[in-house]
């Protein structure tokens, strides 16, 4: 519901009340709704609208008397919008003191003229609303059947109506146009010698020398390792020993199935003793009857035969054992994914790395600029021990990129750790920066941009 100007109130209680509405106004939105409905506690007017002026965009309707919500895509609006373009310069040639512009179809060009009967009333006064820099944040139109005095008089109405455009001016700055904290002091450091300076500082900055690094995945291995495979054709039965667990030389590491053979086996002991029987019967015979020598090589060699099926099962079964072959640690996977497991023969079980001369091995991407040169500095932040990093050196790194365990193609890089460090461990994982040649910290920060230009560029 808009408001009514009161004849017998005087004309300043009139204005501080409207004044205490703008105020309270905590959004564009809510200034816009007052400007347009309330301004008529001031003066009377059948029609207000509000034009903002953002910052290169052209002019939008954002508030009319008698509407709570605006289009500014209706073809009212568009026109209004070409209104504004065409008389904004002179609204900022009108003196401080009074800045109202009496507007009229003569200021317009013929387009705009030939659409005021349908969109205007016959009088409409703009009053342009600035801010404390003089800048024009935003024109609000009035228009009415009756002329607009020619004349203001200090204790008139429409004098007041000057007045408080000024406050709505002031209000519109502040909860649209009004600077932050941070740009005020952006504007405070870029002026005069300021700007010299910081860009001077940021030279500097970028001038620093410092070394190349790239950051890769990595993790700590056995650079003396032997590789633990099945010697025969079975099935996994259980590891004896955990996984990264150290062993002794002829420790037992995994059991394989022995059920088939050791059957195998029981039956050959006993054609073993069955033909050992026959053999001595057959000297038995071969005493008494000069018939029986015949008999007597037969049963050696079945004898013999039998003796050679019981030796290579007996060795068949002592593979069952594997058996760690020197001093070490046994690296594998979970016990529970070994038992019941097939294995063929030579499939790798498990390694036996020497804990006592540890390596790094890391996935280089690619696309990223790493040192791949022998002897480049490396350090390893595990991440069971981020703040004791691991010194290493770089021995040498993969010819043709392969998949790291992240998916993404990458170079096997390898190196040694220098002395010995109590946070590394074997299968530990982390970070290593791979340190390269030294430059400065500008070409540091935009190589990855520089990289691209040039990529796409083609030069």
């Amino acid at each position: 519901m808009t408001a009514k100007p009161a004849g017998n109130t005087p004309a300043s209680s009139r204005f501080y009340a409207l004044a205490s509405r703008v105020e309270a106004a905590t959004t564009a939105a809510e200034l816009g709704f007052t400007a347009c409905n309330d301004t008529r506690l001031l003066v009377d007017y059948r029609q207000a609208a509000l034009v903002a002026l953002p910052a290169a965009r052209p002019p939008r309707l954002v508030a009319h008397s008698g509407l709570a919500d605006v289009d500014p895509n209706t073809p009212y609006a568009l026109w209004l919008s070409g209104v504004t373009k065409a008389i904004l310069a002179r609204c900022a040639e009108l003196p401080a003191g009074a800045r109202v512009l009496p507007l009229s179809p003569e200021m317009l060009d013929a387009d705009l003229a030939a659409g005021w009967s349908e969109w205007f009333p016959a009088h409409v006064w703009v009053l342009p609303l600035s801010g404390p820099g003089q800048s024009i944040g935003a024109l609000l139109f009035l228009g009415r059947d009756e002329p607009w005095p020619n004349q203001l008089t200090s204790d008139g109405e429409e004098f007041a109506l000057l007045q408080m455009a000024g406050l709505y001016g002031y209000a519109w700055w502040s909860l649209v146009a009004r600077p932050t904290r941070v740009q005020r002091w952006w504007r405070a450091a870029t002026s005069g010698r300021r700007l010299r300076y910081i860009l001077a500082g940021v030279l500097v900055v970028l001038l620093l020398p410092v070394r190349e690094y790239t950051l890769v995945p990595a993790e700590i291995i056995s650079l003396h390792s032997q590789v633990i495979a099945s010697p025969r054709e079975g099935v996994i039965r259980r590891m004896v020993v955990l996984p990264n667990a150290p062993v002794k030389a002829g420790q037992v590491l995994a059991e394989m199935d022995d059920t088939t053979l050791r059957n195998k086996l029981a039956v050959a002991q006993a054609e073993l003793a069955t033909a050992s029987v026959e053999m001595h019967q057959a000297a038995q015979q071969a005493i008494e009857s000069q018939n029986a020598k015949a008999d007597l090589g037969m049963a050696e060699g079945k004898l013999h035969e039998r003796e050679v099926d019981v030796a290579s099962l007996t060795r068949e079964v002592a593979k069952l054992e594997v058996r760690a072959p020197a001093d070490g640690v046994f690296v594998y996977s979970d016990p529970d994914d070994w038992a019941g497991r097939p294995v063929q023969t030579g499939e790798r079980i498990g390694l036996l790395a020497d804990p006592h001369t540890l390596g790094v091995r890391a996935w280089a991407p690619v696309g990223e600029p790493t040192n791949l040169e022998g002897g480049a500095p490396m350090t390893v932040f595990l991440k069971t021990a981020p703040l004791s990093p691991v010194d290493a050196r770089l021995e040498y790194a993969g010819y043709a990129p392969v998949e790291a365990p992240n998916g993404v193609a990458s170079y096997v890089l390898r190196g040694t750790v220098d002395g010995s460090h109590e946070a590394a461990r074997i299968g530990l994982q982390g970070t290593a920066r791979v340190s390269g040649h030294w430059s400065v910290l500008g070409y540091l920060l935009l190589r990855r941009p520089l990289a691209t230009v040039r990529a796409w560029a083609g030069v």
